[in-house]
């Protein structure tokens, strides 16, 4: 009897040992599935969503946002549905054990960039690789991403104090931006972030002592109805911009480019600013002892500098200068790029002897081009313009506009181009840029010599 009950103790603590080394094996194939497909386990708590668990891991993760990772944890998870409930258990993949760091790829002045500008609502979206995919194959190799629109909101959550205090960082599309850069980067792709400088709508309206005022009444200066244009000359609003762009150059960005670098445009010069009633500065003064302080402070950081200027500018004119504060002899000596923004159909009809510029698309990129580099001769900046990429006042947008627009840069001495389209629609530009390089586009173009040197 006695030997009966030992021996059965004995079989049953020998089930136990194997069912305790059979789950033991099971943890172990079942570990290296895991590590295999994953990094870690996840055990949900209450309160949890998938939207905040799969922001938590984003920067280890392989994908650009939100979405996309929470696209992936369901696939994982074979979760049908967004629901999850508490204990429950997800694998979570990933591929780092730590957040990415980017780092700026430095490039000569003359680097010979071929890109598409990013809106911020484009880089949080599937989109954004769609979008690189298609400049890549189109034989691009640039992308300028918004840092801070016109709206003044920041894309990225920004650590500036006064960001976080008129709340320019509450809403960022992007939950990593250096993952973004390292992405790109790894695509071959130079990187620039575009910051909107003096129109800011969110700093205008929430620090209206940094606004211009109206000369006349000393109001806040309006342009079509908003309160948007903040003082240049304002050291606040100075150091603001700068630190951002320090910010981003820290992140690993390779070219910080300025826009609306310069005061508002009005038929008539009705508002004021601090440093004009002070001292009674130029404007153009103002502007381009603003871009030698950025130039100063952005040096140890290798990154590009280019600005956004009128394509009018070009003509060299007194009025536009004193109106916008941009002479591009002075800031062609403290940045790398001078980009002017070329669109035809945004120049007046008649303009230079041209019934209808919208219509002549190649010549007026020709001789914008070529007074450009008459300008920056005297200088090391590189002429890498903006052309039009959007139908908006184009009546005959089409490939051939685009590929006019491509063939004048190509004869004139600027080093690449950049594509616009607020919307970043590039069907029409990926269609351009797909024919052979020796195409023509049909349709006769007049030389640009034919225009006068001036605008009398």
């Amino acid at each position: 009897m006695l030997i009966c009950k030992l021996f059965r103790q004995i079989h049953i603590y020998l089930l136990v040992l194997f069912m305790a080394h059979l789950i033991l094996f099971a943890d172990a194939a079942l570990g290296k599935s895991i590590k295999k497909d994953t990094d870690v386990v996840h055990w949900v708590s209450a309160g949890e969503s998938l939207h905040k668990i799969a922001r938590r891991y984003l920067p280890l993760s392989e994908e650009l946002n939100v979405s996309d990772l929470i696209e992936k944890i369901m696939v994982l998870n074979g979760i049908q549905g967004s629901l999850i409930r508490p204990n429950q258990r997800l694998l979570i993949p990933l591929v780092r054990s730590s957040p990415v760091a980017a780092k700026t790829v430095p490039k000569q002045v003359d680097f010979e960039a071929k890109g598409i500008y990013v809106n911020r609502y484009s880089m949080a979206t599937h989109k954004m690789k769609r979008l690189v995919d298609e400049l890549v194959a189109a034989g691009g190799n640039t992308v300028i991403l918004d840092g801070k629109d016109m709206s003044g909101m920041l894309s990225y959550r920004s650590k500036v104090n006064l960001a976080s205090e008129i709340g320019a960082n509450e809403s960022p599309v992007i939950g990593d931006l250096a993952k973004l850069i390292h992405y790109l980067h790894k695509r071959g792709i130079h990187v620039g972030m575009r910051l909107v400088l003096f129109y800011d709508q969110l700093l205008a309206t929430s620090r209206p002592e940094l606004t211009l005022r109206s000369m006349a009444t000393g109001d806040l200066f309006e342009d079509n109805g908003k309160i948007a244009w903040v003082d240049p000359a304002h050291p606040v609003v100075q150091e603001y911009n700068l630190r951002i762009a320090k910010e981003l150059a820290e992140m690993g960005v390779d070219e910080i480019q300025f826009d609306y670098i310069r005061f508002p445009t009005t038929d008539k010069i009705e508002y004021t600013s601090s440093s004009l009633d002070e001292h009674m500065t130029p404007r153009y003064e103002i502007i381009t002892n603003f871009l030698a302080r950025a130039r100063k402070e952005l040096a140890p950081y290798k990154v590009l500098l280019s600005v956004d200027v009128f394509g009018i500018i070009a003509w060299d004119r007194s009025e536009d200068i004193q109106m916008t504060g941009q002479k591009t002899q002075e800031l062609a000596q403290y940045c790398d790029v001078i980009s002017p923004m070329i669109y035809p159909s945004h120049f007046d009809s008649p303009f230079q002897n041209i019934a209808n510029p919208n219509e002549q698309p190649h010549l007026l990129v020709s001789e914008t081009c070529r007074r450009f580099s008459g300008l920056l001769a005297d200088s090391e900046a590189t002429l890498r313009p903006w052309i039009q990429a959007f139908p908006l006042g184009a009546e005959n947008f089409s490939e051939d506009y685009v590929l006019e627009q491509l063939r004048a840069l190509k004869e004139s001495e600027a080093r690449g181009w950049l594509l616009w389209s607020a919307g970043n629609k590039y069907g029409v530009a990926w269609k351009a840029l797909s024919q052979p390089k020796d195409v023509i586009p049909e349709g006769e173009t007049i030389s640009a010599s034919l225009l006068p040197d001036d605008l009398d």
